[in-house]
């Protein structure tokens, strides 16, 4: 940790510029719409050293109901915390706001100090001798509630945008990578990168809904969207790869599959993940038909874009470059359609 210069929140004393730039960025995500997501873990606290200078750091915390603690990692190399060897003034900014305060350092593994931190993380390495410092605050802070209304939407839609652009990077290359390999090859390749695509996706939002819905299993969520974004690259890739099969079936009959197929490409995602959300919240079946809705726009925006620009015998990065393009806008698309549903569904 290192004390570092902030605005708007305040000014501190200079730090590498490596550090201070990663922590310039860690608070301002807190005064951002992403402040919800980080908060369960994240906080900044302010104090004025014995120079005068005011320091601003963003810490990892674990929280009590009128304290917060923060371990002190490798605490020979660092020196904020010795500040706080006898009892000082400090604020700490949580739920949007700075909270006053008082820290002290507290050492060892049998204090209350330990127990607050290891409830918040029991899988972290605290060392045998570890030191923390604990800022008892002036009045009871507030509480974590589930993540709901517009907070919600807007986390969502920045977290899964995001989710979703990178994921889709990775069919984009795949794609243009296997431009000129068999059909087999082809089709492995897309399909195991429309499995990375949904891991991602998943992990996106189960980033925001471990907030919004603290008992849904993270790793089943990412699971089935996987499996269901890797279903449907297989289903949307059939007419490609079986074209001149699919040439000798009479229309009367193609239609009514090509529905079909189509049907359960769209509704693949969100049928699986129903399969998880159903437990966790009511009405959860609406998330099928709300999903077929975003995936519907967000792949005629996709398409709407990318097809008038993809040419024959572009070069690669071209093809990449075009592709995830219209990946972000169908990401952007996507997001802000389940997001709103996700909202009213969660009311």
């Amino acid at each position: 940790m290192v004390d570092i210069p902030v605005s708007p929140l305040t000014t501190a004393a200079p730090a590498a510029p490596k550090s201070r730039w990663v922590n310039r960025l860690i608070v301002r995500l807190l005064r951002s719409d992403l402040r919800p997501l980080l908060e369960h873990t994240t906080g900044v606290v302010r104090y004025t050293s014995r120079t005068g200078a005011q320091i601003v750091l963003p810490v990892q915390v674990a929280r009590g109901s009128d304290r917060i603690v923060v371990l002190a990692g490798h605490a020979e190399t660092k020196r904020w915390w010795r500040h706080f060897l006898a009892s000082a003034p400090a604020q700490v900014w949580l739920g949007g706001r700075w909270h006053d305060g008082t820290g002290r350092v507290v050492r060892g593994l049998d204090t209350g100090a330990a127990h607050i931190y290891r409830q918040a993380f029991p899988r972290a390495r605290i060392g045998v001798a570890p030191v923390f410092v604990e800022i008892a605050v002036a009045e009871p802070l507030p509480p974590r509630d589930a993540l709901r209304g517009r907070e919600l939407e807007r986390a969502w839609f920045w977290t899964v945008t995001a989710a979703e652009t990178v994921g889709f990077a990775v069919p984009a290359c795949a794609g243009a990578a296997m431009a000129g390999a068999s059909p087999a090859v082809s089709l492995a390749a897309l399909v195991a990168a429309g499995a990375a695509e949904g891991a991602l996706l998943g992990a996106g939002q189960a980033v925001v809904l471990r907030q919004a819905l603290p008992g849904l299993p993270a790793r089943a969520w990412i699971g089935v969207t996987a499996a269901a974004a890797a279903l449907a690259y297989l289903i949307g890739l059939i007419p490609s790869t079986a074209g001149p099969a699919l040439a000798a079936v009479p229309r009367p009959a193609l239609v009514p599959a090509a529905a079909v197929l189509g049907t359960a490409l769209l509704a693949s995602i969100g049928t699986a993940q129903w399969l998880v959300l159903r437990r966790h919240a009511p009405r959860a079946a609406t998330w099928i038909a709300t999903t077929a809705a975003a995936w519907s726009v967000g792949l005629a925006a996709f398409l709407g874009f990318a097809m008038p620009l993809w040419q024959p015998g572009q070069a690669l990065g071209a093809v990449v470059a075009i592709g995830v393009g219209g990946g972000l806008l169908m990401a952007v698309t996507t997001s802000a359609i389940t997001g709103h549903a996700l909202r009213r569904l969660l009311r």
